[in-house]
C-alpha cells in the first residue's frame, strides 16, 4: 500500500505550496487520505472577485499547485495518478478540485530541483546576453510564443501599461489589488501571503509611497489628475526583458491543465537561468488581448492566456512569503 509518514507529507506540501499563485493569494489546500488518496482543494474566502470573476485563475492556481505536488513527490520516488476534477463542498469553506492517487516507482521529474530557484523578478532587468537570448528562444513551442526583437517588447510594453491603466480605472480592481499589497512590514500579511514590497522590486521610499498613494480612497484622485501613468508604469521594465514570453494554450484546455502548464513553463524558464514577471493585463484585457493574437500568429484554436517578461535578475529576487503548512494542510 502506498503511503507517507506524516513528516514526509508536511515536507511535500512546503515544496509544493511554492507554486506561483494569482496575486499570491495561495488558495490551496492540501488533504491526505486513506489508501494514497490526494486531494486538492480551494480555499472558498481566497478569491478575487473583481480581477477573477469567473474563478479560472484561481482553478488554474490550484493546477500549479498540483503540478508542484507531482514534483516534489518525483524526488522522493512517487508521483500522482492522473487527476479527478471536482467542484464540489469539501468541508467548511473548501471546494474540491482535484482527486488522485500516490503511486510509487516515479523518477525525479527533470525540473523538480528548480522549483526553489524559480522566482518573480519585477524590477528592470540586466542587459541580455546573446546566451540568455538563446536559450529563452528555444522555449518556444505550440503554446509558446518568444519575443526577443526590442522594437516589438516595446509595443508590448505601451501595450502593457494602456491596458493594465484601464483596469485600475476600475475602482473594485484597484481596491482589490490594493487588498493584497504588503508595502510596509507592519501590515499582518508581510510574512504570510499577497505582493510584499521586496518581491516588487520597491525601495523603502517607494514603498511607503506606494501605502499612501494606492489607497482607494486617495488613488482616484491621482488617475483624475493625470499623475498615475508615470506611478504605475512598467515600460521600462518591460523593455530591459532579454524576451517576453506569450503563453497560449488551446482554448478547450481547462484551467486547472493551464495552471499546470503555466508552472512548468516557468521552471523551464529558471532552468535557461532566467525569472520573469507576469504580464497579465496584456491577456486579460480582450482587445489588446486580441491584436497580440493577431500580431504573433497564434492560431484562432488557441488563447493568450498570460504573458511574462523574462531576463537575468539584476538584483537576487526576494522570496515570496507562504502561509504556514500547517495552515495548508486539511
Amino acid at each position: 500500500m502506498t503511503a507517507l509518514s506524516a513528516a514526509t507529507w508536511r515536507e511535500v506540501v512546503a515544496e509544493a505550496c511554492r507554486a506561483p499563485s494569482v496575486h499570491n493569494v495561495q488558495p490551496t489546500r492540501w488533504r491526505l487520505g486513506d489508501h494514497g488518496r490526494v486531494e486538492l482543494l480551494r480555499a472558498l474566502d481566497r478569491s478575487l472577485p473583481a480581477a477573477d470573476p469567473s474563478g479560472r485563475d484561481v482553478r488554474a492556481s490550484v493546477g500549479a499547485a498540483f503540478e508542484g505536488t507531482v514534483l516534489a513527490l518525483s524526488r522522493r520516488g512517487m508521483g500522482l495518478s492522473a487527476p479527478e476534477l471536482a467542484d464540489d463542498a469539501a468541508g467548511p469553506g473548501l471546494a474540491r478540485v482535484a482527486v488522485a492517487r500516490l503511486i510509487e516507482n516515479v523518477s525525479e521529474d527533470p525540473l523538480a530541483a528548480w522549483t526553489v530557484k524559480r522566482r518573480a523578478f519585477r524590477g528592470v532587468f540586466a542587459r541580455p546576453t546573446p546566451e540568455i537570448a538563446a536559450a529563452l528562444a528555444a522555449l518556444a513551442s505550440d503554446d509558446v510564443r518568444v519575443v526577443t526583437q526590442p522594437d516589438a517588447i516595446a509595443t508590448l510594453a505601451r501595450e502593457y501599461d494602456a491596458a493594465n491603466a484601464g483596469f485600475l480605472a476600475q475602482p473594485a480592481f484597484e481596491a482589490e489589488l490594493y487588498s493584497w499589497l504588503r508595502l510596509v512590514p507592519s501590515h499582518p500579511g508581510w510574512k504570510r501571503d499577497g505582493l510584499t514590497a521586496p518581491c516588487l522590486a520597491l525601495s523603502t521610499l517607494e514603498a511607503r509611497a506606494g501605502h499612501l498613494l494606492l489607497r482607494p480612497t486617495v488613488f482616484p484622485w491621482l488617475r483624475r489628475a493625470g499623475l498615475t501613468g508615470a506611478l504605475m508604469s512598467e515600460a521600462r521594465a518591460i523593455r530591459s526583458a532579454a524576451a517576453v514570453i506569450l503563453f497560449a494554450p488551446l482554448r478547450a484546455q481547462g484551467a486547472f491543465d493551464v495552471g499546470r502548464r503555466f508552472h512548468r513553463l516557468w521552471l523551464e524558464v529558471t532552468r535557461a537561468g532566467c525569472a520573469l514577471c507576469p504580464l497579465s493585463s496584456l491577456a486579460d484585457h480582450e482587445p489588446t488581448a486580441r491584436e497580440v493574437e493577431r500580431r504573433f500568429a497564434i492560431p484562432p484554436e488557441r488563447r493568450l492566456t498570460n504573458a511574462f517578461r523574462a531576463g537575468v535578475a539584476s538584483a537576487e529576487p526576494a522570496s515570496s512569503p507562504r502561509l504556514p503548512v500547517d495552515e495548508l494542510i486539511v
